[in-house]
C-alpha cells in the first residue's frame, strides 16, 4: 500500500509547480503537469488514511485547494486579457473594412 502522506506531498509539489508555471503564463506547462497530479490524485483518493496521518492529510488537501484557488484566478485574468485582446483585433477587422469598403 503506497504511503498517503508521501503520495499528498507529491500531489503539493505539482501544485506548486503548476502555480509557479501559472504565475510566468506558461500555460502548456501548466496543463502538462497537471495531467500527472491527476494520476497521483486518483492513486490518493484509492488510498485508506490512518487515523495518524489525517490531520496532516487535511492540511495537505487544503493546501492543495488553495494553491489551486490561485492558479484559477490567474487563469481567469489570463482569460479576461484574451477576451479584450480578441476584442479589439474585432474593432479594428470593423474599422479597416469601413475604411475600405
Amino acid at each position: 500500500m503506497p504511503d498517503i502522506t508521501i503520495n499528498l506531498q507529491q500531489i503539493i509539489l505539482l501544485s506548486q509547480s503548476m502555480l509557479k508555471k501559472a504565475k510566468n503564463e506558461s500555460w502548456n506547462d501548466v496543463f502538462v503537469l497537471e495531467k500527472d497530479r491527476r494520476k497521483l490524485i486518483n492513486i490518493f483518493l484509492s488510498t485508506v488514511v490512518k487515523p495518524e496521518h489525517e490531520q496532516k492529510v487535511a492540511e495537505g488537501i487544503e493546501s492543495v485547494i488553495a494553491i489551486d484557488k490561485e492558479i484559477m484566478t490567474l487563469g481567469q485574468l489570463k482569460k479576461l486579457d484574451l477576451t479584450q485582446i480578441l476584442q479589439t483585433m474585432g474593432q479594428g477587422k470593423k474599422a479597416v473594412k469601413a475604411y475600405t469598403s
